[in-house]
């Protein structure tokens, strides 16, 4: 995309080629304001800018009039961050939820949408619509865009900001970029870890069939003399010391010009890593006896994980005029993780007394593969009519083959086999998920001239289509005839050998997918159709006042089946509605680099796929069930926000700002208690609910020569600090009846309603999920333009949260505490012998703080879940040619 600027109210088109950030990186945290400042940064290499007699003025076509953040590849440089999850951290009242869903403004990842150059991200979690962020290495990226305030051109699902992830611009020159990287925690590298022995190609991210399904006879179940692989992926080996983590990373590209004025840009990277973590806490559950909080299950908690990530882009840019250009844009990213976890302690479930281990392994392959087309048309015959287009394709996938869980019982000192509940302590499963994405989307932006005002009007329209289908397949072993003691104390490979399945002692049976057991298949689907108007107004040179309407027109459907029975797949009543969504913003520059922004609008949120669905899902990662509920209505929500803007100069400014929001039938999740003796978290919309919050940022630089200190040292040197910070505070409406669900395993059964009051859940009054009352960062850095290298200080700060809310049995909600981090980030950009070269250096959680979850009631308090994060040493060495 490109980038007009206007100089003395002069229209000056200057044509770049390629995708561009949509908000200039020197107004980083805010839109710039519309009027003439100095600029005393450093001089920088030329980009999109037109800088003319130090007047840098944004065209306003360009420049959004939305509350904005920008992270760009300088930024990602400065902060050490290796996907965009985590930078995203540091962006004024961001936080983070399981380390890769991004929660705005104390709302956690359902009110974030996530695009790529303007299209829906897809998810491989099974569990969320939405992408997880981790996925996407900021290499792969020119620039994130996150947006706080609602305009039409955005898809109506925006409760808290979206969040637009911009590819890499086609390169204007020939280049060769290699780097490698390696990192060392002290609290995984070199030390001793839990491993078992997956496949040949787990290295790279592809199993190679080793934890295939066995074959399945015609009813379903493994077929005669057949089993699972047991040696390669059941024995869990503890002795082994983890090796430090690695990547590497190629990018290339030129562009082609012709004869005829046409030029042809081709830009490729490829990168991998392989990376260790181990953790190390306890992991329990806690109940209420009396009105006193006591702990029920207490283990103490071993996992390692491996992570392998595989991601790259190919992007080639066809500019066919100065007026008219083309890019095909290919990406696609893969994390695959080998993980072992083993907990020993105690269950009350079975017996208080018994000491028991339980084993864990898994293996999972996350992806997201895309395509897209996208084009820029300008018409100067029709009054300088822009036109902007894409189409893409897109799947994310999931699949998480030969998912293990063993449980053993002491016996004077030994693990053996469970004896009495051989058949539920002994399991295998499968589980693949396939999310596919088709998005097209065409603006229009056509300026004019009314009088003494200056108007651009925008019109556009989008549709997507989106459908999910996953299965689950599960087995357990069974005891055939009563097994002797020789056979329970033996090692888990020779236990479910061959030899003994073969010979009848032990069975397997299918857990899924049949009239006892659960639904096995599950299928999804999304499509909304939206079109808007919008217009923005340029008063006078003070004032700009924009808005717009949408209009929005979906359908959401949801059925499960199972696989092994004869009737017919249960589809649930589908979800239509349609909306007009209003949006108006408007900017007032009341004195010299002082800017006021006010904001309104109306958005929605739509239930996920697996929150309608009425049956009992298992997340194989957590073992946690979830239960959908099919009489979730779509949410409404509407939107204050107001800051106030000073600009010391470019880069440099302050803010200070305030939102509100209001939602109507806000989905949030809660501890049902009602399948058997076990729980499992289920969803309900509350009344309503209330957030409200300020937020304020500055960033200045100084030169060391403005403190008195010219020479020496100190002489090539500015100190920048950047700093935001965010309070936030919720209620949560309770006090009113709420629909929920009564699960049944077969889906032909039906559902019912149940109608309870909302403060058999929780609190009147009670926080929203997931939102920090503080969020603060401060970075606080040197650099040097005459030796190119920057030294910068970063912390970041988030209060306690909710993680779960309570339950219909009076236990308090778990509160977790994310960890302190200081982080120290060196990048040096040297030339030795005549070649470019960038060194990397940062060591990440300075202070070694850990994460804990606890929960509390009267003056006991019981730690839940914890574990030791290290500190990390990391070193990059780029070379570009």
């Amino acid at each position: 995309m490109s980038h007009n600027f206007k100089l003395s109210h002069v229209a000056t088109r200057k044509k770049s080629f390629g995708l561009k950030s949509l908000l200039l990186t020197s107004f980083l945290c805010g839109a710039a304001p519309a009027f003439a400042q100095t600029s005393d940064a450093p001089a920088t290499e030329p980009t999109d800018e037109v800088i003319t007699a130090g007047v840098f003025v944004p065209n306003e076509k360009r420049i959004t009039s939305e509350i904005t953040s920008v992270l760009d590849e300088e930024i990602f440089d400065t902060i050490g961050a290796g996907d965009i999850a985590s930078a995203l951290t540091r962006v004024t009242g961001l936080s983070l939820s399981r380390g890769k869903f991004v929660i705005v403004r104390g709302l956690n990842e359902r009110y974030a949408s996530a695009t790529l150059n303007g299209s829906p991200l897809p998810s491989p979690e099974p569990l969320r619509r939405v992408a997880p962020l981790d996925l996407f290495p900021t290499s792969l990226l020119s620039d994130v865009v996150v947006q706080k305030t609602y305009s039409p051109e955005f898809s109506g699902e925006f409760g808290g900001g979206a969040i637009g992830l911009s590819t890499k611009a086609i390169p204007d020159d020939k280049f060769l970029d290699l780097s490698i990287s390696g990192s060392f925690n002290t609290e995984t590298s070199l030390e001793e870890g839990l491993v078992y022995q997956g496949g040949g190609s787990d290295w790279i991210g592809f199993d190679d069939g080793t934890r295939d399904l066995p074959v399945l006879a015609d009813n379903g179940q493994v077929a005669p003399g057949e089993n699972f692989n047991v040696f390669e992926t059941f024995v869990i080996d503890q002795d082994n010391k983890l090796p430090a983590n690695f990547g590497g990373r190629v990018s290339a590209g030129n562009a082609f010009d012709f004869d005829n004025g046409q030029r042809v840009g081709v830009l490729a990277t490829l990168g991998y890593s392989n990376d260790w973590e181990t953790r190390r806490g306890v992991s329990r559950t806690v109940g209420l006896d009396a009105g006193t909080l006591q702990t029920l299950n207490d283990f103490e908690r071993v996992s390692t994980e491996n992570k392998i990530a595989l991601n790259g882009l190919v992007g080639v840019g066809y500019e066919i005029s100065e007026d008219h250009s083309i890019e095909a844009v290919g990406l696609f990213t893969r994390q695959s993780s080998a993980e072992v976890r083993t907990d020993i302690g105690f269950d009350a479930g079975e017996d208080q007394d018994q000491l028991l281990r339980r084993d864990n392994t898994e293996w999972i392959e996350r992806e997201v593969y895309m395509g897209q087309l996208l084009g820029e048309h300008y018409v100067p015959s029709l009054n300088d009519l822009e036109i902007s287009w894409r189409a893409s394709y897109s799947t994310a996938g999931r699949d998480a083959p030969n998912s293990t869980f063993f449980e053993y019982e002491d016996e004077n000192g030994t693990f053996v086999a469970q004896r009495n509940n051989f058949r539920n302590r002994n399991q295998v499963g499968y589980s693949t998920l396939d999310d596919e994405s088709l998005d097209a989307g065409i603006d229009f932006t056509l300026p004019q001239d009314i009088g003494n005002f200056v108007v651009e009007f925008k019109a556009g329209a989008a549709y997507l289509d989106r459908s999910r289908d996953s299965q689950i397949t599960n087995f357990r072993y069974v005891q055939a005839q009563t097994l002797p003691d020789e056979l329970l104390a033996s090692r888990v490979d020779f236990l479910f050998s061959d030899a003994v399945v073969e010979g009848g002692v032990i069975g397997i049976e299918r857990t899924t997918g049949n009239q006892a057991g659960f639904p096995d298949l599950s299928s999804s689907g999304l499509e909304v159709f939206g079109g808007y108007v919008s217009a923005d107004i340029e008063v006078n040179e003070n004032l700009r006042l924009a808005g717009g309407l949408r209009y929005e027109d979906s359908e959401q459907t949801t059925l499960v089946d199972q696989s092994l029975n004869d009737t017919a797949p249960f589809e649930f009543e589908p979800l239509s509605e349609n909306f007009l969504l209003p949006a108006a913003t408007l900017t007032y520059t009341f004195a010299d680099n002082w800017q006021l922004r006010l904001a309104a609008s109306k958005t929605i949120n739509r239930p996920q796929f697996r929150e309608l669905t009425p049956l009992i899902f298992v997340n194989t990662e957590t073992e946690e069930r979830f239960l959908g509920n099919p009489f979730l209505r779509n949410s409404k929500s509407t939107n204050f926000d107001a800051r106030l803007e000073y600009y010391f100069a470019s880069n440099q400014f302050v803010t200070l700002g305030g939102f509100y929001k209001d939602f109507t039938d806000p989905i949030g999740e809660f501890i049902y208690n009602g399948i058997g003796d076990s729980t499992a978290t289920s969803f309900f919309n509350a009344p309503s609910a209330k957030l409200y919050g300020v937020e304020a940022e500055f960033e200045k630089r100084w030169a060391f020569e403005d403190f008195g200190v010219s020479d020496g040292f100190f002489a090539t040197k500015d100190l920048v600090l950047r700093s935001n910070y965010t309070f936030t505070d919720s209620s949560v409406d309770a006090n009113a009846p709420i629909a929920i669900t009564i699960p049944s395993a077969d889906p032909n059964l039906g559902v019912d309603q149940q109608i309870i009051n909302g403060t058999g859940l929780f609190e009147d009054g009670q926080k929203l999920q997931g939102q920090s009352d503080h969020l603060a960062n401060l970075q606080i850095g040197i650099e040097d333009f005459e030796k190119n290298y920057e030294a910068t200080l970063l912390l970041n700060y988030s209060s306690e949260r909710i993680r779960a809310y309570g339950d219909q049995r009076g236990r308090p909600p778990i509160i977790e505490q994310l960890p302190l981090s200081l982080d120290f980030v060196f990048n040096w950009d040297v030339e030795v012998r005549g070649g470019e070269y960038e060194l990397g250096f940062k060591v990440q959680n300075i202070l070694n703080d850990k994460y804990e979850a606890t929960q509390s009631f009267n003056d006991t308090t019981i730690v839940v879940d914890n574990y030791d994060i290290g500190t990390t040493f990391a070193a990059s060495l780029k070379r570009r040619f």
